[in-house]
């Protein structure tokens, strides 16, 4: 890796300020230390698409400014209707999705809406949601695919619940996503709306897929995720991390695995 790209990658990591995050790295490591071994190893056409992506890469930990935006989009949505929001949930998991998470920070945010009535629920299923009358919502910090949410919906209703909501508000969400979500019947916000990654470099350079495609791919090989988690869950192409990186996001950015590949945005290990 020649001065240029180690120039670009020091310009990457201080424009989007992830230096902020080098103090919670118990060994010791920066940010840069870490972008820097993931990308160096990589062939010259390897380092320049993982340089591209970690351009368009987004990064978001605090979600105080965010909240108030999703609030303030709710509130003038609900034209005055009192309103109930519940956290997205996956029936089949036995850990508690961040959905829920965001549910209690917003709950800490709602002083600023004077003459608006919230209403939190723990679960869709629950009585105060299901026979709330008013404008309901539901959050996630992040939609991929959409398959899971859709799951979620199917899952109510084959159990009797109701799954109409007036408005799916996130934090970020894929546009493929968002697409199957509308498909479906269901009426989206979300801050940051996000393409597949890889296929926004090809728009972009004007190349043919394939050859970017391989490139990338060569790249995956090195870190030998398996198979359901290529080019991100679901083949979303994520660029993300919150307060956890999503699944869909390209592996190379979060699996670690047993080769110990140096993940910039690792997701915790179980």
């Amino acid at each position: 890796m020649d001065a240029k790209e180690f120039d670009r990658l020091g310009k990457i990591v201080s424009s989007k300020k992830w230096d902020a995050y080098d103090s919670v790295r118990p060994d010791g490591k920066t940010m840069l230390d870490i972008i820097v071994e993931l990308v160096s190893p990589l062939s010259p056409p390897e380092r320049k698409i993982a340089s591209d992506l970690l351009e368009s890469y987004l990064v978001i930990k605090d979600y105080s400014h965010i909240i108030i935006e999703l609030l303030k989009e709710i509130a003038e949505r609900s034209k005055g209707r009192a309103i109930a929001i519940s956290a997205v949930k996956d029936y089949t998991a036995t850990k508690v999705k961040s959905g829920a998470a965001l549910t209690f920070d917003m709950n800490s945010s709602i002083h600023y809406f004077d003459g608006y009535k919230f209403t939190f629920c723990e679960d869709p299923k629950s009585d105060r949601f299901q026979n709330f009358d008013g404008f309901k919502v539901l959050v996630d910090d992040f939609i991929g695919t959409g398959n899971q949410f859709l799951d979620m919906s199917k899952h109510l209703e084959e159990s009797g619940f109701k799954k109409e909501v007036d408005l799916v508000a996130t934090i970020a969400i894929q546009h493929e996503g968002k697409l199957n979500l509308e498909e479906n019947g269901f009426t989206v916000f979300s801050v940051h709306e996000r393409p597949k990654s890889i296929q926004a470099l090809i728009a972009l350079s004007g190349r043919p897929a394939q050859e970017i495609y391989e490139i990338y791919d060569g790249i995956e090989l090195r870190v030998g995720c398996p198979d359901d988690y290529k080019r991100g869950y679901g083949q979303s192409e994520a660029t993300v991390s919150l307060k956890k990186t999503p699944n869909n996001t390209l592996p190379i950015f979060w699996f670690q695995g047993k080769k110990k590949w140096p993940a910039p945005f690792p997701r915790p290990r179980s």
